[in-house]
């Protein structure tokens, strides 16, 4: 029989090259794919993800490999989205993915496919590095497993796997992890998948997609309350608002003309729930908008603290996927929480972003955004 893997299987063209250099590798390798959504359910007709279930059934069996498909519906409404909807309802920034991937990838699923399917390992198509290599060929049992970042730095997703434990990393293979997008895509049609090949990729909050209007979609599910848009240099009130649910630290803010305008444009510079206050600034440059220091909550370490026998660490930070790992020292603010001091003021850090710790290509670990204590 050999080793079995089960590779999580999306439609894409990651997954299916991941499920390729599984079986060629020689592993007893089956697909599976996740449906943890339900669009009927929601709209009432033809589920737009049906497409990504049969290019992943398709893609296996090109492969010749067994195809499941697993339903999590429940465990992802009750342990994602439910605690994604009171996060926008306390205007906290949400990053979906990392939760979804904690719980339900590398939770409910590797339970799935150890106990259902009798697998040995779960492999991802996450572009991210084990130390114990691309197949766990290197793996003990007595060393502990580092997470490592891709070798395509625009498309590394260890931002996203910065909760991982010890036990989930020593269970999991990412197979593409070496290797640039570009070569992968090549893979994908030298191997007669040019259809998953040239599908564009998926955007938007995991699982739930990329919707033509993400604020009429989550007013499904908050109602409406209203509050005022203050300018933080004048406190002048400048208009009203239905939700701080529909705004995002550092992002733009429309106004109606008629009730005031600015040369430079308006930005969300803070959001207070308590009073459903979004105070905003103008231009993306403020001040205001640019932290010095913030609040994490303790961080999960995936191997070794950095701060282990110091009161401080100079590391590396990203608290927003698309921006670059920053310098920072960290230092311990109370029992349960690090300061964080960027070495560059950082844009539009919020509550609720993960912010993710480096030393050099190796992620260390994670924790979320409490607050900022100062801006500049």
């Amino acid at each position: 029989m050999g080793v079995r893997v089960a590779c999580a299987v999306s439609g894409g063209v990651d997954s299916a090259v991941t499920a390729l250099l599984l079986k060629r590798k020689g592993f007893n390798v089956c697909g599976v794919h996740m449906v943890n959504w339900d669009y009927l359910e929601e709209i009432g007709r033809s589920c737009p993800a049906k497409r990504d279930e049969i290019d992943a059934r398709k893609t296996c069996e090109r492969l010749g490999i067994p195809f499941h498909v697993v339903n999590f519906c429940q465990e992802y409404w009750t342990e994602v989205f439910m605690y994604m909807i009171e996060n926008y309802r306390l205007g906290r920034t949400v990053v979906s993915d990392v939760l979804c991937n904690q719980a339900i990838k590398f939770g409910h699923l590797y339970r799935y496919v150890s106990a259902a399917l009798n697998c040995d390992f779960l492999a991802t198509g996450h572009f991210a590095r084990s130390s114990c290599g691309p197949f766990l060929e290197n793996l003990s049992g007595s060393e502990k497993v580092h997470l490592l970042c891709a070798v395509d730095p625009i498309k590394d997703q260890t931002y996203f796997l910065s909760t991982l434990s010890q036990k989930q990393l020593k269970k999991t293979m990412f197979p593409l992890g070496g290797f640039m997008k570009p070569t992968v895509r090549k893979i994908a049609v030298e191997e007669g998948l040019k259809e998953v090949a040239d599908k564009a990729e998926s955007m938007g909050v995991c699982f739930i997609g990329k919707r033509k209007s993400f604020d009429h979609f989550i007013d499904e599910y908050l109602p409406p309350s209203r509050g005022p848009i203050r300018h933080i240099d004048t406190g002048a009130t400048l208009s009203e608002h239905s939700g701080i649910h529909h705004f995002t630290i550092g992002k733009r803010v429309r106004i109606r003309a008629e009730l005031f305008q600015s040369a430079v444009g308006i930005f969300v510079s803070s959001l207070d729930p308590v009073t459903q206050t979004v105070w905003v600034c103008e231009g993306s440059s403020h001040p205001s908008l640019f932290a010095r220091e913030f609040v994490v909550s303790e961080p999960h370490w995936i191997a070794d603290s950095p701060l282990s026998g110091s009161d401080f660490a100079c590391v590396g930070f990203q608290c927003q996927r698309n921006h670059p790992a920053y310098k920072c020292v960290i230092s311990r603010y109370s029992e349960e929480h690090l300061l964080v001091k960027p070495s560059n003021p950082v844009r539009a850090a919020a509550p609720g972003q993960v912010c993710a710790f480096y030393d050099g290509d190796e992620c260390l670990g994670s924790g979320e955004i409490q607050r900022v204590l100062s801006t500049l």
